[in-house]
């Protein structure tokens, strides 16, 4: 008797197909899931990258647009003891109208004192940018600083020691920066030179003025006093103007204290409330109310802006600071002003502005125009 056997199909072969081609399908979805998160995250990447330069461009274009409207309100409005004369109302010359007086007996009397119902104080006051108010503009007179390029050791010994620092620093960061910054190879008594910067593998000294602030950082003892550098970033304590003298008109609290010696912390800070509400006009009124004597240091005081300022110009969105050295030269061959420096403070080192008036604004060339009765004259860059 033959047995007939039928050939019945294999489950489990095609059991392990169909769990090959399951698995091959979720690997398939997977990987196009993979590529999809990339693709999103080049293109969030590419995004924000984009973002970023376009606010970069934004910013450069504001700081261009800024510094060109701050030099045209140079060169044609007043400057006094107050600041930079941007209001109406000028004081008309003796003998009356301003416009039956030759032009070069007006500019004179514009540079002497002439008030307007208006003024930019060059404190680092904050303005807000009429032209664009997401920016702020805060412009200080380069002679209320404290200049590198021309502080004595005892005004210097004066700060180091507002900032505590130890009595060995005090006596070797005067030598170490005038040797950085003086022509011969002669080290001073706490002093030191290219041989001491060789031994320690730094930067030599360049034997030249400074051309920044941060520059100091270089010298030998001064990347020792961090909180300085760091209150600097802040508001500005230095400068390397090429503008002599003092102003304690425009001059913060600590620069107050170091220009002027017997003055007290709570002194300056009163000065510095009183002249807010009214700018000295000479310096005899200034010591007469800080009750001291003239000081014997190698400086003068004075009252009026020099041709040197620090300008800090902020975005308000991002908190971002750019720092700029502007100095004038009206004889300048190719332009009457100068970029001595320029540079980006991170907002986590720019500080705050507190007590921001949406009133105090930063005019417009069109606003001067019109504040001016249409007679602009040369009269602000001297």
């Amino acid at each position: 008797m033959l047995l007939s056997f039928t050939r019945l199909p294999s489950a489990p072969k095609r059991a392990h197909a169909k769990g090959f081609i399951l698995a091959l399908t979720l690997w398939i979805i997977a990987l196009f899931g993979l590529g999809i998160a990339a693709i999103s995250t080049w293109i969030g990447v590419a995004t924000e990258n984009a973002r970023t330069l376009r606010n970069r461009v934004d910013d450069e274009i504001a700081l261009s647009n800024a510094k060109s409207e701050l030099i045209f309100a140079l060169a044609t409005r007043p400057m006094t003891y107050r600041g930079l004369e941007v209001g109406t109302a000028v004081d008309q010359p003796a003998g009356g109208d301003k416009k039956n007086v030759p032009n070069d007996t007006f500019i004179a009397m514009s540079n002497a004192m002439q008030e307007t119902s208006r003024v930019i104080a060059f404190d680092r006051r904050p303005y807000v940018m009429e032209n664009n108010p997401d920016y702020i503009i805060q412009i200080q007179d380069g002679r209320g600083l404290i200049n590198l390029n021309r502080i004595q050791p005892p005004l210097l010994r004066r700060l180091l020691a507002l900032y505590d620092t130890p009595e060995t620093l005090r006596s070797q960061l005067p030598d170490t920066l005038q040797d950085w910054v003086d022509e011969d190879e002669f080290t001073r008594l706490a002093g030191a030179e290219k041989p001491d910067y060789d031994q320690l593998r730094r930067l030599p000294p360049t034997n030249a003025r400074l051309t920044t602030p941060m520059e100091a950082q270089n010298v030998i003892g001064w990347d020792q006093v961090p909180r300085i550098w760091e209150d600097d970033l802040k508001t500005p304590i230095f400068s390397t103007c090429t503008t002599a003298g003092f102003n304690p008109n425009t001059a913060p609290e600590a620069s107050l204290i170091v220009h002027t010696p017997g003055l007290t912390e709570e002194a300056a800070k009163f000065i510095v409330e009183r002249r807010q509400a009214s700018s000295f006009r000479h310096a005899r009124e200034f010591l007469e109310l800080a009750n001291i004597s003239v000081p014997n240091e190698a400086f003068f005081f004075g009252t009026s802006p020099g041709n040197c300022m620090v300008i800090d110009f902020v975005n308000r969105t991002t908190a971002e600071r750019t720092r700029v050295s502007l100095t004038l030269v009206p004889r300048g061959q190719n332009q009457p002003w100068q970029v001595d420096y320029a540079f980006r403070i991170p907002s986590q080192q720019s500080g705050t502005l507190d007590g921001l008036d949406p009133q105090l604004t930063f005019p417009t060339p069109e606003t001067l125009t019109s504040s001016s009765d249409g007679h602009l004259t040369a009269i602000g860059i001297r």
